[in-house]
C-alpha cells in the first residue's frame, strides 16, 4: 500500500510538472507569435482593377519600400476603395488605397456603410486626386446625363470607390432608375466600349487613365461633363468630398477643350496594430528623393505625393492618423491637427 500510494504520488508529481511545461511552452508559444506580428516583414497591399491608378501606384510604393527595406509587400487587384476598406476590417490585407468619401462614411458608419462603423484602419498619407472620367462614343447622340435614359453605363465593379460614387450621383439626379449600371473594372470596360457593347466609360482616375488613353487610341471619345446637373442638384454641397476639378484638354487623343469633372481625393491607409515602426519606414522610404523620382517614374499620380501634400484633407475626414505617420510628419515639421491624433 505504502509502495503504490508513492507511485501515485509519483504519478500525480509528473502530470503536475508536465502541465507546467507545457503551459510555459504555451506562454512561450504566445509571446513568439506577438513578437512576430511586432516584427512583421511581409505585408499586403490592396488596390483596385489593373487598369486605373491604384494598382500601377501600389507596384510602385512596393518597389520603392523594398528597395530602401527589408520588408515585403505584394501588390493585390481589388474591388476597390470600398472593398480595401472591408479587407482591412476583415485582417485580410495590411495596407491599401481608398477613396476620401469612402475612408469617412466607413469610419462613421454612414451611406453605404450604415451601420458598419470599421474602425480597424488609420489613415498614413494622402496620395493623389482622383478624378471620375466619363466618356462616350463622339458619334453618339449623348450630350448630357439626361440623355443616358435607358443606356448601359460602366461604373466600375461592386465595392469600389467609382461603383459608389456612380450610383451617389445618379441617385443625386435621379438618373439611377433610368440607366443600367454595369458593374465591370476599367480594362472590361474598355473592351466593352470599344465593342459597342456598353455606352457609356465610367471610372476613377488620375488623368491620364490607361484605359481610356488605350480606348482614344482606336476610337474617337468624348468626355461628358457631370457637374452642370450635378449643380443643379446640389451634388459638391451634399458630398464635400466630391470636389470640382477640370480635366485639361490634350489629355486624351481628340479632347480639344477642358471638361469639369469631380475629383476624389486617395489616401494609403493601414491596419491600426501595423508597428509605428513600419509606417515610419515606408513614408521615409516613400518620401526619400530617391522613392519620390522613381514613384513619378511610374505614374503621374505621383506627382501629387508631395510632402508639402501629405496631410491634405485629413482634418476633414476627421479619422485618426497613425503614430508612426505622426512621428514621421513632425519630424519633417509638419503641423498634425490635433482631430488626427488619439488619446
Amino acid at each position: 500500500m505504502k509502495f503504490t500510494a508513492k507511485i501515485f504520488l509519483l504519478i500525480v508529481s509528473l502530470l503536475a510538472l508536465g502541465l507546467l511545461v507545457a503551459g510555459c511552452g504555451g506562454s512561450g508559444g504566445e509571446g513568439g507569435e506577438e513578437q512576430n506580428k511586432a516584427g512583421q516583414t511581409s505585408f499586403s497591399l490592396a488596390t483596385a482593377g489593373t487598369g486605373g491608378t491604384y494598382y500601377p501606384m501600389g507596384g510602385g510604393v512596393s518597389s520603392v519600400v523594398q528597395d530602401a527595406t527589408n520588408y515585403e509587400i505584394a501588390v493585390e487587384t481589388s474591388g476597390g476603395s470600398a472593398e480595401n476598406l472591408r479587407l482591412i476590417e476583415a485582417g485580410e490585407t495590411e495596407l491599401a488605397w481608398a477613396n476620401a468619401s469612402e475612408i469617412y462614411w466607413a469610419w462613421n458608419g454612414e451611406e453605404f456603410f450604415k451601420g458598419q462603423e470599421l474602425k480597424s484602419f488609420r489613415v498614413v498619407n494622402f496620395g493623389w486626386n482622383a478624378i471620375f472620367h466619363w466618356a462616350v462614343h463622339k458619334g453618339s447622340n449623348i450630350n448630357s446625363f439626361a440623355d443616358l435614359k435607358g443606356k448601359k453605363v460602366g461604373i466600375g465593379p461592386q465595392g469600389s470607390g467609382s461603383a459608389i460614387f456612380g450610383e451617389t450621383y445618379f441617385r443625386a439626379i435621379g438618373m439611377w432608375d433610368k440607366v443600367q449600371p454595369m458593374y465591370l473594372p476599367p480594362d472590361d470596360q474598355a473592351t466593352s466600349f470599344k465593342d459597342k457593347k456598353i455606352d457609356v466609360f465610367g471610372y476613377f482616375s488620375r488623368v491620364p487613365m490607361a484605359s481610356l488613353m488605350d480606348i482614344a487610341a482606336v476610337t474617337d471619345i468624348k468626355l461628358l461633363d457631370p457637374t452642370i446637373e450635378g449643380a443643379q442638384a446640389n451634388f459638391s454641397q451634399k458630398y464635400p468630398f466630391y470636389t470640382k476639378t477640370v480635366i485639361p484638354k490634350g489629355s486624351y487623343s481628340g479632347q480639344d477643350q477642358d471638361v469639369s469633372m469631380y475629383n476624389n481625393p486617395v489616401y494609403l491607409v493601414v491596419r491600426k496594430d501595423i508597428s509605428d515602426q513600419v509606417v515610419y519606414d515606408l513614408l521615409t522610404a516613400i518620401y526619400s528623393d530617391k522613392g519620390q523620382e522613381r514613384l513619378k517614374q511610374t505614374n503621374k499620380a505621383a506627382e501629387d505625393m508631395t510632402l508639402e501634400n501629405a496631410l491634405q484633407g485629413m482634418e476633414e475626414m476627421g479619422v485618426p492618423l497613425h503614430p508612426g505617420a505622426i512621428k514621421f510628419f513632425e519630424e519633417k515639421g509638419l503641423e498634425i491637427p490635433q482631430e488626427l491624433i488619439e488619446g
